[in-house]
């Protein structure tokens, strides 16, 4: 009885033992870390295509062909496709006061500036500001030395290094910066202007203004003088009656 006790035993053992050893965590792990695996690669991939079409872009060019919801422009590279968007606004200049339009006004042959985010993948910039030119504007770049910043009217007066003076308006638009040794370029603003340093500026000529801009871009590189701008003292009281006085005659004694 007990030798028959003993091989059932040895008969069960080796079948428990068998039993433990095919059932394996890793069988039913694998699926589900690569399940994991493909989650995270698809979050991966709309991270990235999401980055891509917010990269910000502006261009400037000629309307070359317009529909409904595409503009096509022409640059001095390439044309390239314009999407409008439902909340794109549209701006242009008239009788010297920015003037907010429609995309119905934007015509062929325009010249204008769009601001919005590029798609890389299908090269479609996806339009949030367009700036219309006047056919009368031109691109102009000025390089000099503030003399005045008013603030009543947002103007400014630089003289160039050929004693030209421009009075540049500064709009709504216009983006300044500083820049500095210490810091690099930094975002600026009117405040920043102050006389006795040198700017540059890009920006369109107004019409039927001679020698003024209105002002896309200044960047601010300070005061490369160290001092206030150079200006011709009034002459004196003083030095003028002593101008005007006459040398003294001799005496003759009797």
């Amino acid at each position: 009885m007990k030798i028959f006790l003993i091989i059932a035993l040895f008969i069960l053992f080796p079948m428990n033992v068998h039993a433990v050893e095919t059932a394996s965590p890793s069988a039913t792990a694998t699926p589900v870390k690569n399940q994991q695996v493909e989650d995270l690669k698809e979050r991966l991939a709309t991270k990235v295509a999401q980055l891509r079409q917010s990269e910000r872009r502006a261009i400037y060019g000629t309307v070359k062909a317009t529909t409904i919801s595409t503009l096509t422009i022409e640059t001095a590279s390439k044309d390239i496709k314009i999407e409008l968007t439902d909340d794109i606004k549209v701006f242009q200049m008239l009788k010297g006061k920015r003037t907010a339009l429609t995309v119905e006004d934007v015509a062929k042959e325009d010249m204008i500036s769009v601001f919005g985010d590029w798609d890389t993948t299908v090269e479609v910039l996806k339009a949030k500001v367009i700036f219309i030119h006047s056919t009368s504007d031109v691109m102009v770049r000025v390089v000099g030395t503030i003399s005045e910043a008013k603030k009543a009217d947002y103007t400014i007066t630089t003289t160039t290094k050929d004693d030209k003076t421009y009075t540049v308006d500064f709009e709504t638009l216009t983006k300044t910066n500083v820049w500095s040794k210490e810091k690099g370029v930094e975002k600026g603003g009117f405040s920043k202007l102050i006389p006795g340093d040198t700017i540059l500026i890009v920006g369109t000529a107004v019409p039927k203004k001679e020698n003024r801009i209105s002002a896309l871009r200044i960047l601010n590189i300070g005061n490369l003088t160290g001092g206030k701008p150079v200006t011709t003292p009034e002459p004196t009281k003083e030095a003028t009656s002593a101008s005007t006085k006459s040398s003294p005659t001799p005496t003759t004694k009797p």
